[in-house]
């Protein structure tokens, strides 16, 4: 166990929420990645108290997955983040919204990303719905966001969601059948984390245990 830590938002993610980016090529297998924020993101804070700090966990050294592999994250720099790519996943071309976009599949038509927002990055149900808006899924409830299950992320229980339907990403024009969503939303008035991936159902369900993977190894440095 690392010993605590305030989190530092800047330390987790990306400068917005939506952003696109897939890639056909590049290295697979676990490694670890680092970026160096500037002073502005270093300030933003994803906890305001010490009762509210965060101890970090890296992942497992043998995880359970039946889709890929993973090692065990070492540290980064000390405002860099560090996270286990899965095998057969690989690193996107950067994208200014985006902290870590990682691709998988044949053609790179897998795609997970993590990016934050400073505040509540406008509250768990209406990014919950502009989501599943992007699948052409109909909206939910508060009450129905509240009652969502969660996954840890950061050591913190984050809003899980999965949705299958016809993929339209932002920005984009043509949508896509036969998709599946899967995403973390982790919240806070003092910060947002996303976690988001999507892809061909097959696919997507093919590497839901490496998106869990991923997910459980992101972590920042000492």
């Amino acid at each position: 166990m690392k010993p605590s830590l305030p989190l530092t938002l800047a330390t987790i993610a990306g400068a917005a929420l939506n952003s696109t980016g897939c890639s056909d090529s590049g290295a697979s297998g676990p490694y670890l990645v680092n970026r160096e924020l500037s002073g502005n993101e270093k300030n933003l804070r994803l906890v305001e108290t010490s009762a509210e700090r965060f101890r970090y966990q890296t992942a497992p050294s043998n995880p359970q997955s039946g889709s890929g592999a993973a090692s065990v994250a070492a540290p980064a720099k000390p405002t860099g983040l560090t996270y286990t790519t899965p095998e057969g996943w690989q690193e996107a071309p950067a994208a200014s919204m985006r902290d870590v976009n990682l691709s998988f599949g044949e053609n790179g038509e897998g795609e997970c990303y993590v990016a934050r927002l400073p505040g509540m990055g406008g509250g768990l149900l209406a990014n919950v719905n502009r989501w599943r808006g992007q699948m052409g899924a109909a909206p939910i409830t508060q009450e129905e966001a509240s009652a969502l299950p969660t996954k840890p992320l950061f050591g913190q229980p984050a809003k899980f969601i999965k949705v299958d339907g016809k993929f339209a990403g932002m920005g984009t024009a043509e949508s896509k059948d036969n998709y599946r969503m899967l995403g973390l939303i982790l919240a806070s008035n003092a910060g947002a984390v996303f976690v988001k991936l999507t892809g061909p159902r097959e696919l997507v369900e093919a590497n839901e245990d490496n998106f869990f993977i991923f997910t459980s190894s992101l972590d920042i440095g000492l």
